[in-house]
């Protein structure tokens, strides 16, 4: 257990590797051992097919392996490129001779992980494009727009509409302050996106995330899918029960469900079965998730069960992505609409008024 910890939690240099690298690695390496290749053999394989820093990496484990050191301990030795659950299954596997198969286990879990993000990056990118795409559209018609048309409303001599007065004084202000607007706008938006990436405020970020509705409920299952699925291939990979809650709680993306599983590792730990651990955290983990658990444990099937939560989730977070794609496109296309509306609107009524007015 002690050397297993060490290797988890061994702090290496570089980037973690995408996705699709590890996951297209860990089924290459597992191929190539099965087909009857040494570790040595296979490893300088997977080498020769990477770019970029990842060649370096694996360069470094190949070397690692060659002075007799196992390939977990080489892992532990880039922990920050490959992360605990590929470090700890392949520490499993070795241990119980299973290693190739556990490789493959680490790639269907990435390629899953993989899926999952791309849905939640797929529900978020159309309303941050539509957005981004106002925002220029905005700067473009404030800066080469309005200058050119608004003196043109100043020399009408009659009473203004309010929205076309309200144009006017936004062109003033535009062109008295517009760079300073726009670039604390710009900049606000930075700093922003900083603040929500840095740990002291995940308390207050991730709490607001969790609430919002949609949102709230794809994050809440992303996560719950992302534990099962974690803790499964873990425990089907050998792992004891308790380091594969402390290495899947490291894979959550959410603080609170963080904090949790911390809570649930140290009940365990003590003794507790893990469907009642999880009951007390029923503001984060349903009760259909603590049921099942506990089926599975009494039935002797406890991974099937975990992954078939997996799969159920996953689904929940597809639905809840199609969902927030229908209920935002309408609510974007409104206030596009509006803001297309109303800056025609405080164009076109005053001049609509003088021709009106003009007797032949």
């Amino acid at each position: 257990m002690a050397q297993q910890k060490t290797l988890s939690r061994h702090s290496g240099g570089g980037r973690s590797a995408s996705l699709a690298t590890r996951a297209l690695f860990a089924k290459h390496l597992a191929v190539m051992l099965k087909s009857g290749l040494t570790l040595t053999e296979a490893l300088q394989v997977t080498r020769d097919s990477s770019r970029g820093a990842f060649r370096g990496v694996l360069t470094d484990i190949m070397r690692a392996v060659e002075t007799g050191r196992p390939l977990s301990q080489a892992f532990g030795d880039h922990e920050r490129v490959f992360g605990g659950l590929f470090i700890e299954a392949t520490y499993a596997g070795e241990k119980s001779g299973t290693l190739p198969e556990n490789l493959e286990n680490i790639a269907t879990e990435l390629e899953r992980e993989k899926e999952l993000v791309a849905k939640v990056k797929g529900a978020l990118m159309y309303p941050s494009v539509v957005l981004v795409a106002a925002f220029v559209l905005a700067m473009g018609v404030s800066f080469f727009v309005l200058p050119k048309i608004t003196p043109l409303f100043e020399s009408f001599r009659v009473e203004l509409p309010f929205a076309t007065r309200a144009l006017i004084g936004f062109s003033h202000f535009v062109s008295d302050y517009g760079y300073y607007f726009f670039g604390g706008m710009f900049g606000l938006i930075l700093l922003l996106t900083w603040m929500v990436r840095q740990k002291f405020s995940h308390p207050f970020t991730h709490l607001l995330m969790l609430r919002v509705p949609i949102i709230g409920t794809m994050i809440r299952s992303a996560n719950i899918a992302r534990f099962v699925r974690t803790l499964g291939m873990l425990l089907k990979s050998g792992v004891n029960v308790d380091e594969a809650i402390e290495i899947a709680r490291d894979a959550m993306g959410n603080y609170y469900y963080k904090l949790s599983l911390t809570r649930v590792g140290r009940d365990v730990a003590k003794g507790s079965k893990l469907s009642e651990s999880l009951a007390q955290e029923a503001h984060l983990f349903p009760a259909i998730v603590t049921r099942m658990i506990k089926v599975g444990e009494e039935s002797g099937k406890f991974e099937e069960t975990l992954f078939y939560l997996a799969s159920f989730y996953e689904a929940e977070v597809d639905t809840s992505t199609k969902t927030l794609s229908t209920v935002l496109e309408p609510l974007l296309l409104l206030f596009i609409g509006l803001l297309v509306g109303g800056l025609a609107l405080a164009i076109i009524t005053p001049i609509y008024e003088i021709t009106g007015g003009i007797k032949y």
